[in-house]
């Protein structure tokens, strides 16, 4: 399925403030990057074909001997940008080379174990984290669609780690 293209979030941040690629990158360590990971193989080159298709512009500032490139969203990369977000979403399809290995695992049980293990781990500590973030959310009086996503992660996440670690015992019994 076709995946979201790295501008559309670019272009999210810029609709709220100017940006350097640096604070770009920041942006997508924060809660969005429990649900969309980019690179910076991915990151620079949409910051240029945005700036070629006139979405963002992009000038150059001194500060002390550094230059630093600060990128702003347009007028036509605002209309663009809402009209991306108006559009369906792709539906889910969840790629997880645990679970694929966890199938194979009646060849080897012990390594399917500690699979699920290691699962349920990240998983609980994912929740715990997403967790943490609802809470500092609300106390910033957050966007509340934006609390809204992160609370749908936790659950989801939660409700994983708790579910893996029913299976994990069944598979001990």
């Amino acid at each position: 399925p076709p995946r979201m293209d790295v501008k559309f979030p670019i272009l999210g941040f810029l609709m709220e403030s100017e940006m350097t690629g640096y604070d770009l990158k920041r942006r997508f360590q924060d809660p969005v990057g429990f649900f969309y990971r980019a690179s910076d193989g991915s990151l620079y080159p949409a910051l240029k074909k945005l700036a070629a298709d006139g979405l963002v512009t992009m000038r150059t500032e001194r500060r002390g001997r550094r230059a630093r490139k600060i990128y702003a969203i347009t007028a036509r990369g605002r209309e663009r940008f809402l009209a991306m977000l108006r559009e369906p979403a792709q539906p889910l399809y969840v790629f997880d080379e645990a679970q694929v290995k966890v199938y194979f695992a009646h060849h080897d049980p012990g390594a399917g174990l500690e699979h699920l293990e290691r699962m349920h781990r990240e998983d609980a500590e994912s929740a715990r984290m997403l967790a943490m973030l609802v809470n500092d959310m609300d106390l910033r009086r957050e966007e509340p669609f934006r609390r809204v996503v992160v609370e749908i992660g936790r659950a989801v996440t939660a409700a994983k780690a708790e579910a893996v670690a029913g299976l994990i015992g069944q598979l001990r019994r």
